[in-house]
């Protein structure tokens, strides 16, 4: 069977082994879906790739440690968003000033304007997201919002909410299925759906 047919179970067990082309068949999958949320949370694209290019590394180097118990798309984007976190984190610790950007970064966030297709299927896409969301029960809902709209780690939406690091942890876990579940269920793929 082709890299690119099989699950993303048995594409991780297949990277644990070193299969270079089970990396580049997830890659190919996941990494538009992993960049879009990355970029939110660094907010600049050429910084974007790099955390991109780190996670799926770590993906790389780790494939090995993953447990089934839940699913590797989630398991993707808690390592970008920790990288992305961490990333941001060192830039604090560095302030860099706006003059001192390079012009390509520059550059790029002059963005040519969508086509009148492209922006009714992002309408469509973030009117189904967001009945998905409204759909899981609401403290699923909020620590979703807290860590991907938000930018907290577990240990801040436990204080902020006041509950438990493994309850913040089971209700993401439970919410990023049930959303990956319902995008399915729409005959959407996760890298259809565009910020």
């Amino acid at each position: 069977m082709a890299s690119e047919q099989l699950s993303d179970d048995l594409l991780l067990r297949r990277i644990a082994q070193r299969d270079a082309s089970a990396l580049e068949s997830l890659y190919e999958r996941h990494a538009q879906v992993v960049f879009n949320l990355i970029v939110r949370i660094v907010r600049d694209p050429a910084t974007a790739d790099e955390v991109l290019q780190d996670t799926f590394w770590q993906a790389w180097q780790k494939a090995g440690d993953f447990r089934a118990d839940g699913a590797v798309a989630a398991w993707l984007y808690r390592i970008a968003r920790n990288k992305s976190l961490d990333r941001l984190r060192r830039e604090r610790a560095r302030p860099q000033l706006a003059t001192e950007l390079p012009e390509e970064t520059l550059a790029s966030l002059a963005s040519p304007q969508p086509s009148v297709e492209q922006e009714a299927a992002r309408s469509w896409q973030r009117q189904y997201l967001q009945g998905a969301l409204a759909a899981i029960p609401s403290e699923q809902r909020r620590c979703v919002e807290l860590a991907y709209f938000e930018g907290m780690s577990q240990q801040q939406i436990a204080n902020h909410l006041q509950t438990p690091v493994g309850t913040v942890k089971t209700r993401l876990r439970m919410a990023v299925e049930k959303l990956a579940r319902m995008v399915r269920a729409a005959g959407l793929q996760a890298e259809d759906i565009e910020p």
